[in-house]
């Protein structure tokens, strides 16, 4: 059996364990497929339990030295399927295209990690640099369970490489994400019969309409800045001057100090109305992935690399989050090293094989690279 039958055979095992996020018991059979695959490579695997979700794997060497050098791999194997999309989609191999829920976002991404290994292994290489492997459940509804376990990880790692897929059809590497936000503006007014006492009533839904014209205003698409009113809702009854009003905002910032401003606009929002409270929550939970030196060394590290392999790489910017947001945070972080495809949380999601197995072999140069700091 050759290296592209082995991958898509590991592949179809993951894909086809379908696992939603919100279904933690769903998660039992893949973790088992990953755990016997790592633990073949001679790696010592931990499952962290979780509270309400399936938990996180922790996969280091057997003769982990907590004194060398780290690097930290990272993916999630969560995904935005229900369960039984496989029947409208199923996991399908079409020539270099390989289809199905969840393939490109992104269990391609943990099937390069194992297969990157099983290269080092068969080259007899030593790494220099400790790889400690972190495969979360969490990451599609904002890693809430995994974040802390995320951070402590990248405070101990030199670099991290996050096996999300790759960016656009040529397969970007994702060197700069946006920030993420939500936001809940909860408005209180005063009700009055909108037939007999309406001059006594002040509309929470008036009061609402005047604050989404102000987030909209808010839009700044030039320096990539996004506010959306995702939802809204209010009122009780058409004859009643509506008491309460709500709205959820989505943002997206490029930068940690657009963040910080734009959470004071919306914190001291005005709906311009006598007898309006306003409670507003939420803050920027995904910080930016922003440029600096360290990832920028990372990035070029990656480009070299990828030259010995014959890719051209490419860098690009992601408008969504992923938990290389975090990573990047303590440690240089380089993003989107996964499958090369299209169609994340789409109909139409699938992955380039041969495009997927030559960035596995980017993974597996970029884990054999010595450390900067030996």
């Amino acid at each position: 059996m050759d290296t592209k039958e082995e991958f898509v055979n590991l592949l179809q095992l993951l894909v086809e364990q379908e696992t939603p996020s919100d279904r933690p018991s769903d998660f039992t059979e893949i973790m088992d497929i990953i755990s016997r695959h790592f633990e073949s490579l001679d790696f010592e695997v931990h499952h962290k339990e979780g509270k309400q979700t399936a938990g996180q794997l922790i996969c280091r060497p057997q003769n982990f030295d907590s004194q060398a050098p780290v690097q930290l791999i990272l993916g999630h194997i969560d995904t935005v399927w229900n369960r039984g999309s496989l029947q409208e989609m199923p996991f399908t191999v079409d020539g270099n295209t390989v289809s199905g829920p969840g393939v490109f976002d992104m269990k391609a991404g943990i099937a390069m990690m194992i297969f990157a290994l099983k290269a080092i292994r068969s080259l007899g290489k030593d790494l220099d640099v400790q790889p400690v492997f972190l495969i979360t459940t969490d990451e599609e509804i904002g890693s809430k369970e995994s974040k802390d376990i995320i951070l402590k990880q990248a405070k101990l790692a030199e670099r991290t490489f996050v096996l999300e897929p790759s960016l656009g059809i040529d397969g970007k590497i994702k060197t700069e994400r946006k920030g993420i936000g939500q936001f809940e503006i909860a408005i209180k007014g005063q009700p009055s019969h909108a037939g007999l006492d309406p001059e006594k009533g002040v509309s929470a839904i008036i009061g609402l309409s005047n604050i989404v014209q102000q987030l909209v205003a808010l839009n700044e698409p030039e320096k990539g800045i996004s506010i959306n009113v995702g939802t809204i809702e209010g009122g009780e009854r058409a004859n009643v001057v509506a008491a309460k009003s709500k709205a959820v905002v989505d943002v997206r910032v490029p930068t940690k100090e657009d963040g910080e401003a734009i959470k004071k606009s919306i914190y001291n929002i005005d709906s311009g109305l006598e007898g309006i409270e306003i409670s507003v929550s939420g803050d920027i939970g995904r910080p930016p992935l922003e440029k600096n030196e360290a990832n920028e060394k990372l990035w070029q590290l990656t480009k070299s690399l990828g030259e010995d392999l014959d890719l051209d790489l490419q860098e690009g910017k992601s408008g969504g989050g992923s938990d290389g947001n975090f990573t990047n945070l303590y440690s240089p972080t380089i993003d989107g090293l996964g499958a090369v495809g299209e169609g994340a949380h789409a109909y139409h999601e699938k992955i380039f094989l041969e495009e997927t197995l030559k960035r596995a072999e980017l993974l597996t140069l970029l884990l054999s690279h010595p450390s900067v700091k030996s």
